[in-house]
């Protein structure tokens, strides 16, 4: 799924940031990016209803920084092998 594509669910958001933040406290980068609480965003995650919208906004921000991210490093290995 792209990060541009819209949350069904708080669960869903979660799934995402999991997969995408592996071993980090991606919650609490969430809840600072949001501007919410820690226990806000936990709420959120667990309710089977579309996130609010600063926490879609926030974890879209997220979800595109790590995949920009991700992309430089494939672009970095590709140009080293080249040479």
């Amino acid at each position: 799924m792209l990060s541009s594509e819209p949350f069904t669910s708080g669960r869903d958001l979660a799934l995402r940031m999991n997969a995408a933040y592996p071993h980090r406290d991606w919650v609490a980068l969430l809840a600072e990016r949001a501007g919410k609480s820690r226990d806000f965003v936990e709420w959120h995650l667990q309710e089977d209803m579309a996130p609010p919208e600063a926490l879609s906004r926030a974890a879209s921000e997220l979800l595109d920084e790590i995949a920009a991210s991700n992309q430089s490093e494939l672009d970095s290995s590709h140009d080293f092998q080249k040479s």
